[in-house]
């Protein structure tokens, strides 16, 4: 009974603890669709699924940064509402960075998101020379014109193609210099990336981390730190992600923007970050009999998976109302209920 309650303790921690993110993407969009629109026009500030196109340079065609089916998830971070989005790494058809807003005062942000890069097309060898290789960053402004780019995030091939790297940049300005992740990464495998972005230092400091150990917590130390640019940053007001000439062919979900590490890894979403299931009910909990009770104001077919602490899925099972959890061993878990593209997330104790 013990163990119990100090996970429990843990896991309310965590929930509690994400009342500061100040942004949520888990692309819960209809596929196929795409984010950030379809025009071949230099900008498009209305967009789609929420995204505007600030930067357009194809003068023909309409290729777009599409929705997929499925999503991104990694061990110990909350499991994906949504779907994904592809950068197709075709800078013909779609050289298109596009943007979503969000709204905050802080001067010192963090930032995370899933990758899966799918192979080695388009990506260039270190170093970096120009501007092509980054693929995701924040903005100080949303909409049809976002200028000003920092926390850069790039990628190059390593071992001859066989691998990828991924590196960090604070600003532009001056000498293009990124901090590099000497990590060899392997394609075809997700990846979790986490920044923090300190804009009132002078220069602006980005902090790194690619998988780090330590997740939903105290932020754990890292020695890939960047501030090389000499640009100041007026305002945090976007995510913005970019399709150019040396960007990957890569998959990306779960984008978090918040004001402490643990804001944007933890286990658990606060209710605030995606379109809850009206009228939603989870019950009893906790559980003693092996039987769980869902039910939502449509009372129709839901998907149901529930994971333990560190991520792992321990049931996915599609149900009406009842669930049968009697394989489930005593403790903690999370559940995951999703009816027509809507989504609860909920803490479950079973005894």
């Amino acid at each position: 009974m013990k163990k119990l309650y100090i996970l429990t303790v843990i896991l309310f921690t965590t929930v509690t603890s994400f009342g500061q993110t100040i942004f949520y993407e888990g692309f819960n969009y209809t596929s196929p669709g795409n984010v950030g629109g379809s025009l071949a026009t230099a900008s498009d500030a209305i967009g789609s699924n929420n995204w505007a196109t600030h930067s357009n340079t194809a003068t023909t065609g309409t290729g777009t940064v599409d929705v997929l089916s499925g999503t991104l998830s990694y061990n110990g971070i909350a499991p994906s509402t949504g779907n994904k989005v592809l950068l197709p790494a075709s800078r013909t058809t779609t050289p298109r960075d596009i943007n979503r807003g969000f709204s905050t005062t802080a001067t010192t942000i963090y930032y995370s998101f899933l990758i899966n890069v799918l192979d080695a097309t388009q990506l260039t060898a270190a170093p970096i020379t120009s501007t092509d290789n980054y693929f995701i960053s924040l903005g100080s402004s949303s909409g049809n014109a976002v200028t000003s780019l920092f926390g850069r995030v790039s990628i190059t091939s390593s071992n001859a193609g066989a691998n990828y790297r991924l590196h960090i940049s604070n600003t532009s300005t001056g000498t293009l210099t990124y901090t590099e992740n000497p990590v060899d990464l392997n394609f075809g495998t997700t990846n979790l990336v986490v920044v923090k972005y300190d804009r009132s230092s002078n220069p602006t400091v980005a902090t790194f981390w690619v998988n780090p150990t330590s997740l939903g917590g105290a932020e754990p130390a890292s020695t890939l730190t960047n501030s090389a640019g000499t640009a100041t940053v007026i305002a945090f007001a976007s995510v913005c992600l970019r399709n150019s000439t040396a960007t990957p062919k890569a998959e990306i979900d779960e984008i978090k923007v918040g004001l402490t590490y643990a804001d944007v890894t933890s286990l658990v979403l606060s209710n605030n970050q995606f379109n809850e299931i009206a009228g939603f009910s989870m019950y009893p909990n906790p559980v003693s009999n092996g039987k769980l009770f869902i039910s939502s104001e449509n009372n129709i077919e839901k998907t149901v998976a529930i994971y333990d602490l560190i991520g792992k899925e321990i049931i996915n099972q599609t149900v009406t109302n009842e669930l049968n959890i009697s394989s489930l061993t005593a403790g903690v878990y999370v559940v995951k209920v999703t009816e027509e593209g809507k989504t609860a997330t909920r803490k479950l104790i079973v005894r």
